[in-house]
């Protein structure tokens, strides 16, 4: 109860925050979209590290989820908080097309698989022009679109929606279910876990999740192309993202979408062609020497900090 307090009463500051300091129209941009990256890492979480699947594939989630909201806003005129909804359940019926029978690998067959998936989506949202607009992609109306000073509070409801499901997720049977099967799959089926069907669960509201993210992300830019929906850039960010902050963690990855959208803030002014690079080195440091991440490094200093205070007393 008391952190479930402590969750609403962060919204409610960051919710009256821009109406009541100076903030610039940047930051305050760059506050929302930083919003929609951490309610899809909390989502790439709930596969890859409640379930211990690893996705390189989820960039196909958010790109179905981009155009299918897209087509929806051109072709009917639906408001965007609705096409979000259909992109993303669109989204996440994807996921599980390919989902359920690949969820039967294990470990690195699974990832390979799923990079396999995110580029011949790629490719085929390219090669697809009537629907995505292929190299020219597709622009979307300014009328009924949200301006970007607007689309900072629906960040903020996303993210709230993804936490929500996060602690649920953690705290329910299936969340109990999905730390066996991560442990070992054929010990939790003899001990009456589906691993099927909560995998296929889990997989849709990942998908579906992201794929609610990428509409807000169209309707941020205004325009979208394939590759950049759908590049495996996207799918790595978001596995960098629950890295950094800690993998498995139920809200590890929202600081670790922080530290990520700083950084890419930083390397993106300052060193364009060395970023994904930059990357890399940063992965790997913190799987060598800190596998939770932020989460771990939080944890570590704690207990460094009662150990020192336990040796004042004891003196």
């Amino acid at each position: 109860m008391i952190r479930a307090g402590g969750f609403l009463a962060a919204l409610v500051l960051l919710w009256i925050s821009p109406l009541v300091l100076p903030i610039s129209e940047y930051t305050h941009h760059i506050v929302g979209l930083t919003f929609m990256f951490m309610a899809a890492a909390l989502a790439w979480n709930w596969l890859g590290g409640f379930v211990g699947q690893i996705s390189f594939g989820h960039a196909a989630m958010f790109g179905v989820g981009g155009f299918v909201a897209a087509r929806v806003m051109l072709a009917t005129g639906l408001p965007f908080g609705l096409a979000w909804i259909v992109g993303g359940l669109a989204a996440g019926v994807f996921a599980l097309l390919w989902g359920h029978p690949t969820l039967r690998l294990r470990g690195p067959y699974f990832s390979i698989a799923t990079i396999g998936v995110g580029e011949a989506t790629r490719l085929g949202a390219t090669y697809w022009s009537g629907f995505t607009g292929g190299s020219s992609g597709l622009s979307l109306p300014l009328d009924g679109n949200p301006t970007k000073y607007e689309l900072y509070w629906y960040g903020l409801y996303l993210l709230a929606a993804a936490v929500a499901i996060s602690w649920w997720l953690r705290r329910s049977r299936i969340g109990l279910g999905l730390l066996a099967i991560k442990e070992d799959v054929e010990a939790a089926g003899d001990l009456g876990v589906n691993p099927v069907l909560y995998q296929d669960v889990v997989l849709f509201l990942s998908g579906a999740m992201v794929g609610v993210c990428g509409g807000f992300y169209a309707s941020y830019q205004a325009f979208i192309d394939p590759s950049d929906m759908f590049s495996f850039d996207r799918s790595i960010s978001l596995i960098l993202m629950a890295v950094i902050g800690g993998i498995g963690v139920a809200l590890g990855p929202l600081w670790g979408a922080v530290v990520f959208v700083i950084i890419q803030e930083f390397l993106l002014a300052s060193y364009s062609q060395f970023y994904l690079g930059l990357y890399g080195a940063l992965l790997v440091l913190i799987i060598l020497f800190e596998p939770l991440g932020l989460t771990g490094l939080a944890a570590r200093l704690a207990r460094f900090s009662r150990v020192a205070r336990f040796s004042r007393i004891t003196r």
